[in-house]
């Protein structure tokens, strides 16, 4: 009975450390962006939260300035990202959308990649899971074959990639997917999108492709009551409940 009330009382302290822990911990969203002849630390010019992350009109400006002198043939019209840090009971995920231009009087440079990340989510978490990424495109004036390929990390672990690639010039939206087993989800853990494009260079007009990543981890819970206990009811009730029923014990020795 004593071993059962003191691996009670040390579950009760361990999850109220890792609370504390988390809020001074708290990350937030990153976002880089690499070309041939550069990189571009997107946060300098972001306004960033561990849940939202924005680029304005004067951040996407510089950024624009940036791609033009890296001879790039990509201009943003928008870019931004989202999370539900520190993730819940069901699930954590990390969406990065926004809109880029193959654009007229761009230069040669057709390669540029997205990096999104963010770090220090805490749920959800069990002893193995399953990490989703999703990518949308909408296309117009790409030729069938040209597109994005897109793919999302737990940690280290990260999906296969997947192309999502326009069926023809005229207006279209596709969609693509892939997915990999994570074993263990664990607490403090990191989630990155990825997104390469690959669009035709302009003609008389741009190239767009409206596009978004969302990576999403969910976990199979742990079996013990012990710990549905604790994510059920407030912590501080818990623990002093633990440490009630731990004193009562030690004084009937």
């Amino acid at each position: 009975m004593r071993r059962h009330q003191r691996l009670m009382l040390s579950l009760a302290l361990s999850f109220l450390v890792g609370v504390i822990a988390t809020e001074a911990q708290a990350a937030p969203i990153t976002m880089t962006i690499d070309v041939t002849g550069g990189s571009f630390l997107v946060d300098l010019v972001a306004t960033s939260t561990p849940t939202t992350y924005n680029v304005d009109a004067p951040g996407l400006a510089a950024l624009n300035a940036f791609l033009l002198g890296a001879g790039s043939e990509y201009q943003f019209v928008s870019l931004g990202g989202s999370s539900n840090f520190p993730g819940n009971a069901s699930l954590g995920n990390l969406v990065l959308t926004g809109e880029i231009h193959s654009a007229v009087g761009g230069g040669p440079d057709s390669f540029l990649k997205i990096t999104e990340s963010e770090d220090s989510f805490t749920s959800p978490t069990g002893p193995s899971g399953t990490l989703d990424s999703s990518s949308t495109g909408n296309f117009t004036l790409q030729p069938a074959g040209g597109g994005h390929t897109a793919s999302s990390a737990f940690n280290a672990t990260s999906t296969p990639s997947y192309a999502v690639l326009s069926s023809g010039v005229a207006v279209n939206g596709q969609a693509g997917a892939a997915s990999v087993g994570v074993a263990p989800v664990s607490t403090l853990y990191t989630l990155t999108n990825l997104i390469t494009f690959g669009l035709a260079a302009a003609g008389a007009n741009d190239v767009i492709d409206s596009f978004g990543v969302t990576a999403t981890i969910a976990a199979v819970p742990e079996p013990s009551s012990s710990v549905m206990l604790l994510m059920g009811l407030p912590v501080p009730l818990v623990l002093a409940g633990l440490l009630r029923r731990y004193r009562r014990a030690t004084a009937r020795t």
